[in-house]
């Protein structure tokens, strides 16, 4: 994903104008929601999740939404709105896409989640570094017709959801869909092909380095320090919700730590499978988090209406 972006901001430096095919954002919306509604496991009822858990999960999400925010509007004298968009830990689809819908679209909102997602990628690297490393192996396997029918009634449903508003639309019908249709079938039918996973992730990249285009040197620097800083209270939130719960429910502090920390739901995933600690219920933890965390962009929709162009389809 790191290297389109990288790819893209040479090509403006050598005056290169590129452009990606429509619908991209829609593409890249469907292929990640349903890889990630397929982590979730077939017998998720089996999976014991506390209520007590659940509400920790909540309230260090608005713990580290709340810190960042104030970060972000107080100290860096960011507008509200973006302040709030650029506050939202993991929801990166949602917030691209709210993002490109406002009437000026905010390149340091993307830029200080891009920072945010480098940093947490490395920390899950860090974390798994002493697992033995596996070569990567990208296949082309054909696509059932089942995953082609998940995919479509994504589409369709994610249709619906964008006429009236809701953020990265596709993506959250595409988790949805899946983890119905993974709970009914048979996972072979429908493994998602690794090379579509790539190409999403890639197509992410490139979109993320054409809105970064134009970003000074001086923005770059600004806004490299305001996403680490944002990070930094994200995690130190996540310590602190993680310790103190670990106490009420006697649950493992790393068990909980790699549930709560917002990162990316893939690289988490790998990391705890590496360290057994709970995938399933770390998994769990994420998909609602991503869920809840989706809808929080759209009541930055509905505050700031204004700041918004007429609903319409977008790249």
């Amino acid at each position: 994903m790191f290297g389109p972006v990288i790819i893209l901001l040479v090509a403006n430096q050598c005056k290169l104008s590129l452009a990606l095919p429509p619908h991209t954002l829609t593409f890249i919306q469907l292929v990640l929601g349903i890889s990630v509604g397929l982590l979730v496991p077939s017998d998720i009822t089996a999976i014991n999740l506390p209520p007590l858990m659940l509400v920790g999960l909540v309230t260090c999400m608005f713990a580290q939404v709340s810190v960042s925010y104030l970060w972000l509007h107080k100290k860096e004298q960011w507008s509200k709105m973006d302040s709030l968009l650029g506050s939202v830990p993991g929801a990166m689809a949602a917030v691209l896409a709210l993002n490109e819908a406002q009437q000026i679209p905010s390149s340091k909102v993307i830029f200080t989640h891009t920072v945010r997602l480098v940093a947490l990628v490395i920390l899950a690297g860090i974390i798994a570094s002493n697992a033995e490393p596996k070569a990567l192996q990208l296949t082309f396997e054909a696509v059932s017709y089942w995953l082609l029918a998940v995919a479509l009634l994504a589409w369709v449903c994610g249709g619906m959801l964008e006429k009236i508003g809701i953020p990265a639309p596709y993506m959250v019908t595409g988790m949805v869909t899946a983890i119905i249709a993974n709970s009914v079938l048979s996972e072979a039918l429908l493994a998602i092909p690794q090379v579509l996973v790539f190409a999403a992730t890639s197509a992410l990249g490139a979109l993320l380095g054409i809105r970064l285009k134009d970003i000074t040197g001086r923005e770059f620097l600004i806004h490299t320090r305001s996403g680490i800083i944002v990070t930094a209270l994200s995690l130190g939130v996540t310590l602190l919700f993680a310790f103190g719960f670990s106490l009420l429910l006697e649950q493992s502090f790393v068990v909980l730590l790699m549930s709560w920390v917002p990162g990316s739901i893939e690289a988490i995933t790998i990391a705890a499978i590496y360290l057994g600690l709970e995938p399933m219920l770390i998994v769990l933890n994420h998909v609602t988090r991503m869920v809840i965390l989706h809808l929080l962009p759209l009541a930055a929709k509905w505050l700031y209406p204004t700041k918004f162009k007429p609903s319409r389809k977008r790249v």
